[in-house]
């Protein structure tokens, strides 16, 4: 059983969930143009979070500096039921510790 998508952000130092967001909307096809740009972050959260609720995806968050949101971009929390797969970069094992990993792996 293999995923249904794989999302890779690049977030960055100046974190914005509205960038992060666009880049899940048009990863995943929902980003609608003009329309997309004129809601809110949480009608945007919204339409994230049901287009990712009926799939088995892993979400790659690259280069993050500060904790992110996931219910606040509309990122489902993984489980065991829906085998989703969040994994993140950092710099910092504080912004680890503050994702909720308590043992992260070091790559050098």
């Amino acid at each position: 059983d293999g995923v249904d998508i794989v999302i890779w952000v690049v977030v960055s130092k100046v974190k914005r969930n509205e960038k992060i967001q666009d880049e899940i909307a048009e990863k995943l096809g929902i980003f609608e143009g003009e329309s997309w740009k004129h809601k809110t972050e949480d009608q945007k959260a919204y339409s994230i979070r049901n287009s990712l609720k009926t799939k088995r995806f892993v979400l790659f968050l690259d280069d993050i500096w500060s904790k992110v949101e996931l219910k606040g971009i509309g990122v489902p929390f993984p489980t065991k039921e829906n085998k989703c797969k969040i994994v993140f970069t950092t710099r910092s094992r504080e912004v680890c510790a503050l994702m909720g990993d308590t043992n992260p792996v070091e790559v050098s």
